[in-house]
């Protein structure tokens, strides 16, 4: 088991030394700036002019399609204002976080920034390195009833434009290999129905498997759900800083993973592996060997430029007398501005333009995200360009999703159970005494946490 948990550990350290980096940056109170109104932001955010000249930093992830527009945003904006230069930074998932934290405790950070949600107490409760949005020329009040402060606010200041509305989890499945395995896709499945489903389909053709994952995927879509599901309340209490959850409770979601790789349902772990961020681009599934894949709603336009099938979504799979649906919905990432920007103003007006601007929406369609502000919303519907799928995954979890918080996505206790799943799948610790690790790592984490 140690032998495999030194295997894992440094991302555990890079995280934590990123983290501890930070804290140790020492805190600082929030800008004195004086909040402009709504209807202020907006009209200084107007673009055009031939200012003096001004370098921006734009740094995101994620996949092929969300850079090309992300991009083509970029020319855009530039085209219209002619002493603006913005350079794009962009990668896929793996390791942005890590970048991210380093390059704002160094002073490094780009001006404006994707991150996630869940990653705000991580930044903000080290520093006041992200700015308040609310006192910057960008208007707010274009979002969706409530998504600034439930997906953007933190301590009080809005520093997330949300640039997505939807949720997690959906399965995302190719009709055509529906078809071919007799899949009913009418109906909502449990976990051990996924189990039998996956091993009909294997036993029928070796070749093909029912869904899969990789590592972030079985973390959060599989094991934080699933425990979700148990209980009906968050995994972690933010009051207490203590878990929702029993050693058996999560011994009984580890032993979960077990039973889809143990019955074929998932494909191998190392094979998914090998497309880990990008299981789009997952060769079994474009050739259509792979039947299912569970993801974020976000991930809709993606799977859709996969294939060359119809795909459907359906709803998530849950534990038999679930106590909640384990699915979230609101906006899970978004962009924010660097506080420490020597052009925050420059920098919120192309933010402006980016999540307003008409011919921005244009650009972006959903490729970015799905409709955060209903300008969005109205201007896509309007020319077509909302795909009914990510609509149909957007109206699924929007139907009874619970409410999460943001300790509960801490990127440390994150790193544990990604740890420790991979841990069992690989056969080096039994899903008791990964259960047992877990809340013994958890208890010492969420000590230290309690106490910043």
């Amino acid at each position: 088991m140690k032998k495999q948990f030194m295997k894992h550990a440094a991302l555990f350290m890079s995280v934590s030394m990123a983290a501890i980096t930070l804290m140790g940056c020492g805190s600082a109170g929030k800008t004195s700036e004086t909040k402009q109104t709504t209807q202020s932001a907006a009209e200084t955010s107007a673009t055009g002019g031939d200012g003096a000249p001004v370098t921006l930093r734009f740094s995101w992830w994620g996949s092929d399609s969300r850079h090309g527009a992300l991009l083509d945003v970029i020319d855009a904006y530039q085209a219209k204002n002619s002493n603006v230069k913005i350079e794009a930074e962009y990668q896929g998932y793996d390791g942005y976080y890590e970048k991210i934290m380093t390059t704002l405790s160094s002073n490094t950070a780009p001006d404006i920034i994707q991150l996630n949600k869940e990653w705000l107490p991580d930044i903000q409760g080290a520093k006041h390195y992200l700015a308040d949005l609310s006192t910057l020329p960008v208007d707010l009040s274009t979002l969706k009833d409530r998504l600034l402060e439930i997906s953007g606010t933190y301590n009080g200041e809005a520093n997330l434009f949300p640039c997505t509305v939807g949720g997690s989890p959906v399965v995302y499945v190719n009709a055509d290999f529906a078809k071919e395995f007799g899949i009913d896709l009418t109906k909502n499945y449990t976990w051990a129905e996924i189990a039998e489903l996956g091993k009909a389909v294997h036993e029928k053709d070796s070749d093909a498997y029912l869904m899969t994952a990789d590592a972030d995927m079985l973390n959060r879509l599989f094991i934080q759900p699933y425990l979700v599901q148990k209980t009906g309340k968050p995994i972690i209490d933010e009051e207490t800083y203590t878990p929702n959850f029993t050693e058996a409770d999560a011994a009984e979601a580890f032993q979960n993973i077990l039973n889809l790789y143990q019955s074929n349902a998932l494909e191998p772990f190392g094979d998914a592996a090998t497309f880990a961020g990008q299981m789009d681009q997952n060769t079994k599934w474009i050739n259509k060997k792979i039947g299912m894949i569970v993801d974020y709603t976000g991930s809709a336009p993606k799977y859709l430029t996969s294939v060359d099938s119809p795909l459907e979504v359906i709803s998530a799979p849950v534990m038999e007398n679930a106590k909640s649906t384990g699915v979230v919905y609101g906006g899970d990432r978004g962009f924010s501005i660097n506080d420490n920007s020597a052009n925050k103003e420059e920098a919120a007006k192309f933010l402006d333009f980016l999540m307003n601007d008409p011919e921005a929406i244009k650009i972006q369609k959903t490729a970015v995200g799905y409709c955060p502000t209903q300008k969005a919303e109205d201007i896509l519907i309007a020319e077509g360009s909302v795909d009914e799928l990510q609509k149909k995954a957007i109206d699924l979890v929007a139907k009874d999703p619970y409410i999460n918080n943001m300790i509960s996505g801490n990127t440390e206790l994150e790193v544990v159970r990604k740890d420790l799943i991979q841990e069992v799948i690989y056969g080096d610790i039994t899903p008791e005494d990964a259960a047992k690790e877990l809340l013994e790592q958890y208890e010492e984490i969420l000590g230290q946490l309690k106490t910043k």
